[in-house]
């Protein structure tokens, strides 16, 4: 039997839900860079929130710069897929309007604007042709801790 109450017990396990999905999320970068920046450096990299740097293949930025080349200068990098387990189990959204587009692009799909929303197979072949472009966050809505995730 507890002795929190029902409020602070909430308190706690949502300050627990929260540091875990920081610590979960801490491979993200700190900042996210544009792609034309990203292809005039000569190691092109980002600063993680853990301190670490990721770097990008040169190959593919160049790839999707083909297919990104009027937004090369509006693109941020990486492109971060968030995993919403809102939405159902396989399901994850991309934000990022520019993102949404280009993406929309490198898949052949219909994108009219808003968060583009993808399935288990599309974030697998992203990942596959470009595996140091995107990378994938965890969002967990606080009112879905009660039941269970």
């Amino acid at each position: 039997m507890s002795t929190l109450g029902g409020d602070a017990e909430e308190k706690i396990l949502r300050a627990l839900l929260a540091e875990e999905l920081r610590i979960s999320n801490k491979h993200l970068p700190a900042k996210r860079v544009p792609l034309k920046q990203l292809l005039e450096m000569e190691y092109p990299c980002v600063r993680l929130r853990d301190g670490t740097l990721h770097y990008f293949r040169k190959r593919e930025l160049r790839e999707l710069a083909e297919v990104a080349r009027d937004l090369a200068d509006r693109l941020l990098l990486p492109i971060l897929i968030v995993l919403r387990s809102d939405m159902g189990e396989g399901t994850a959204v991309i934000d990022d309007e520019v993102a949404a587009r280009v993406v929309a692009r490198l898949l052949g799909i219909n994108h009219r604007g808003g968060p583009l929303h993808l399935y288990r197979p599309q974030v697998a072949e992203l990942r596959e042709r470009f595996d140091t472009v995107f990378q994938i966050a965890i969002f967990i809505p606080l009112d879905q801790v009660d039941k269970g995730f």
